[in-house]
């Protein structure tokens, strides 16, 4: 048993979850789903293996607590800006720029596609739209994920598209699906340059070019929305 130098039990614990946790999260950004393994996890951590499966019960639950570190902030902080409106086109533009700042602060490709690899047609319909594509069939499900890392996806995109598709079904009542997916495929495009970014940057530097980024491709967001509700196509 690790030598325990926090003064109580408890903070010891906590202290040790964080840096199962920060290490499950390490490996999950730089090699993705099919390197998080309880081992890498138990080398990376300095803990031997029985140690380890005291906090999880394996790499999915793992993937659990990486997962309820981030989504519940970045819904918390898409709620709070999207609280500042009710006007639509003003909504799509919030919904570009919060998602792309909260991509530049919690990434975006190592989170949103921990499970692009499963051929799951359902299940990829399901993280896509935010919601299965039969809602009278069960939630999907894989052999890798736990229910509870699918539902919590699930939850998270719905919480995230929703407005979207409300703000295009308000501007664009006879075919809402234009604006949500071009507005959608733009802020995808921006995750990915914020995702492309150099990691040696300096904080500064970073910070400079994420700043360009979001603002670059917020403005195109709102180029999209003007033109897609000029004209009769908006009736």
């Amino acid at each position: 048993m690790p030598r325990i130098r926090e003064s109580t039990l408890q903070e010891h614990r906590a202290k040790t979850l964080d840096q199962i946790i920060a290490a499950a999260e390490a490996i999950l950004r730089t090699g993705g789903r099919d390197q998080l393994t309880m081992a890498e996890v138990a080398r990376r951590t300095k803990m031997a293996r029985n140690s380890l499966y005291r906090y999880a019960r394996d790499a999915d639950q793992l993937c659990d607590m990486v997962m309820e570190r981030h989504l519940p902030d970045w819904g918390q902080a898409l709620d709070q800006a999207l609280g500042t409106t009710d006007d639509p086109s003003r909504t799509i533009e919030v919904w570009t720029r919060t998602n792309l700042e909260q991509a530049g602060l919690h990434g975006h490709g190592w989170l949103m596609n921990l499970y692009a690899e499963q051929h799951d047609e359902q299940l990829r319909q399901a993280l896509i739209y935010g919601s299965p594509s039969n809602p009278h069939e069960p939630a999907p499900g894989s052999d890798r994920s736990t229910a509870r890392q699918i539902q919590a996806l699930l939850d998270f995109h719905r919480q995230v598209n929703q407005p979207l598709i409300q703000a295009w079904t308000a501007l664009r009542p006879a075919d809402p699906a234009m604006g949500v997916e071009v507005t959608r495929g733009i802020v995808q495009s921006g995750m990915r340059l914020i995702d492309a970014l150099d990691q040696g940057l300096a904080p500064e530097q970073r910070q400079q070019r994420l700043t360009i980024i979001i603002e670059k491709v917020t403005a195109c967001a709102k180029a999209v929305t003007a033109t897609l509700t000029e004209g009769p196509t908006c009736a």
